[in-house]
Protein backbone atom coordinates (compact mmCIF):
# COMPACT_ATOMS: atom_id res chain seq x y z
CA UNK A 1 0.00 0.00 0.00
CA UNK A 2 1.81 3.52 -0.71
CA UNK A 3 0.77 6.57 1.24
CA UNK A 4 -2.36 8.08 -1.22
CA UNK A 5 -4.41 4.36 -0.92
CA UNK A 6 -6.95 4.49 1.44
CA UNK A 7 -7.44 1.12 2.89
CA UNK A 8 -11.13 0.19 3.30
CA UNK A 9 -11.56 -1.90 6.09
CA UNK A 10 -9.78 -0.50 9.14
CA UNK A 11 -9.83 -3.80 10.71
CA UNK A 12 -6.90 -4.56 8.72
CA UNK A 13 -5.42 -1.33 8.86
CA UNK A 14 -2.15 -1.35 10.57
CA UNK A 15 -2.00 0.87 13.53
CA UNK A 16 1.38 2.57 14.44
CA UNK A 17 2.16 0.60 17.86
CA UNK A 18 1.49 -2.48 15.60
CA UNK A 19 4.61 -1.53 13.17
CA UNK A 20 8.44 -2.96 13.61
CA UNK A 21 10.58 0.20 14.88
CA UNK A 22 12.20 0.87 11.91
CA UNK A 23 8.91 1.60 10.05
CA UNK A 24 7.65 3.52 12.75
CA UNK A 25 11.29 5.47 12.40
CA UNK A 26 10.81 5.73 8.32
CA UNK A 27 6.77 7.40 9.14
CA UNK A 28 7.94 9.90 11.35
CA UNK A 29 11.03 11.04 8.74
CA UNK A 30 8.58 10.85 6.44
CA UNK A 31 6.00 12.81 8.33
CA UNK A 32 9.18 15.55 9.31
CA UNK A 33 10.26 15.75 5.42
CA UNK A 34 6.39 16.70 4.19
CA UNK A 35 5.97 19.07 7.51
CA UNK A 36 9.90 20.56 5.77
CA UNK A 37 7.61 20.53 2.62
CA UNK A 38 4.34 22.28 3.53
CA UNK A 39 6.51 25.18 5.29
CA UNK A 40 8.59 25.78 2.09
CA UNK A 41 5.12 25.75 -0.16
CA UNK A 42 4.05 27.81 2.56
CA UNK A 43 7.18 30.39 2.26
CA UNK A 44 6.59 30.33 -1.71
CA UNK A 45 9.42 28.07 -2.35
CA UNK A 46 9.24 26.71 -5.92
CA UNK A 47 10.04 23.54 -7.58
CA UNK A 48 9.50 21.47 -3.71
CA UNK A 49 10.51 18.16 -4.33
CA UNK A 50 11.12 15.19 -1.72
CA UNK A 51 13.38 12.37 -3.62
CA UNK A 52 13.46 8.95 -1.68
CA UNK A 53 17.39 7.80 -1.08
CA UNK A 54 16.33 4.82 0.76
CA UNK A 55 18.64 1.98 0.32
CA UNK A 56 20.35 4.29 -2.29
CA UNK A 57 23.01 5.68 0.49
CA UNK A 58 22.84 4.67 4.31
CA UNK A 59 23.38 8.14 4.84
CA UNK A 60 19.80 9.34 4.89
CA UNK A 61 16.45 8.24 3.44
CA UNK A 62 14.89 11.20 1.95
CA UNK A 63 16.15 14.57 0.32
CA UNK A 64 13.74 17.71 0.07
CA UNK A 65 14.60 19.97 -2.31
CA UNK A 66 13.58 23.40 -3.05
CA UNK A 67 14.44 26.62 -5.29
CA UNK A 68 14.49 30.24 -3.72
CA UNK A 69 14.39 33.41 -5.42
CA UNK A 70 17.08 35.15 -3.70
CA UNK A 71 20.07 34.21 -1.12
CA UNK A 72 17.69 36.23 1.27
CA UNK A 73 14.76 34.18 0.36
CA UNK A 74 17.06 31.10 0.81
CA UNK A 75 18.13 32.49 4.27
CA UNK A 76 14.41 33.11 5.22
CA UNK A 77 13.34 29.33 4.53
CA UNK A 78 16.42 27.96 6.16
CA UNK A 79 15.01 29.85 9.58
CA UNK A 80 11.19 28.85 8.97
CA UNK A 81 12.08 25.44 8.53
CA UNK A 82 14.84 24.94 11.38
CA UNK A 83 12.14 26.87 13.79
CA UNK A 84 8.87 24.86 12.43
CA UNK A 85 10.64 21.41 13.11
CA UNK A 86 11.63 22.23 16.02
CA UNK A 87 8.49 23.40 17.05
CA UNK A 88 6.36 20.66 15.37
CA UNK A 89 8.80 17.54 15.88
CA UNK A 90 11.13 18.53 18.15
CA UNK A 91 13.99 18.15 15.45
CA UNK A 92 17.17 20.25 14.93
CA UNK A 93 19.69 20.01 12.21
CA UNK A 94 22.86 18.15 13.09
CA UNK A 95 24.52 21.00 10.59
CA UNK A 96 23.91 23.32 8.50
CA UNK A 97 26.11 24.37 5.64
CA UNK A 98 26.17 27.24 2.82
CA UNK A 99 25.03 30.08 5.57
CA UNK A 100 28.03 32.03 4.14
CA UNK A 101 27.28 31.62 0.52
CA UNK A 102 23.40 32.17 0.30
CA UNK A 103 23.04 29.95 -2.68
CA UNK A 104 22.90 27.00 -1.40
CA UNK A 105 21.62 25.89 2.10
CA UNK A 106 22.01 22.73 3.54
CA UNK A 107 19.83 21.34 6.91
CA UNK A 108 21.13 17.91 7.54
CA UNK A 109 19.12 16.29 9.76
CA UNK A 110 20.74 12.77 10.01
CA UNK A 111 17.80 10.71 8.22
CA UNK A 112 16.72 13.50 5.88
CA UNK A 113 18.36 16.09 4.52
CA UNK A 114 16.59 19.51 3.35
CA UNK A 115 18.42 21.58 0.05
CA UNK A 116 17.52 25.13 -0.47
CA UNK A 117 19.26 26.40 -3.99
CA UNK A 118 19.20 29.19 -6.53
CA UNK A 119 17.68 27.87 -9.84
CA UNK A 120 21.22 28.16 -10.82
CA UNK A 121 22.84 25.55 -8.44
CA UNK A 122 19.99 23.41 -8.50
CA UNK A 123 20.28 22.62 -12.39
CA UNK A 124 24.05 22.34 -12.46
CA UNK A 125 23.76 19.84 -9.63
CA UNK A 126 20.43 18.34 -10.71
CA UNK A 127 20.50 16.81 -7.33
CA UNK A 128 16.60 15.22 -8.52
CA UNK A 129 18.08 13.37 -11.25
CA UNK A 130 21.42 12.14 -10.16
CA UNK A 131 19.89 10.47 -7.15
CA UNK A 132 17.25 8.96 -9.35
CA UNK A 133 19.26 8.08 -11.94
CA UNK A 134 21.56 6.13 -9.43
CA UNK A 135 19.34 3.17 -9.11
CA UNK A 136 18.64 3.04 -12.63
CA UNK A 137 22.78 2.61 -13.15
CA UNK A 138 22.86 0.22 -10.33
CA UNK A 139 20.31 -1.81 -11.82
CA UNK A 140 22.18 -1.72 -15.83
CA UNK A 141 25.45 -3.03 -13.80
CA UNK A 142 23.63 -5.70 -11.89
CA UNK A 143 22.08 -7.01 -15.54
CA UNK A 144 25.59 -7.24 -16.79
CA UNK A 145 26.94 -9.22 -13.94
CA UNK A 146 28.71 -6.74 -11.92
Amino acid sequence: MNDIDIQSDLSTELLPQDLPEASKALKNIREAADTARRILEERKAEDIEIVDVTGKTSLVDLFVIASATSGLHIKSLMEAVEDELEKEHSLVPNRIEGTDSKNWILLDYNDFVVHLMLPEQREFYDLEHLWRGFQAQRQRLSDTGF
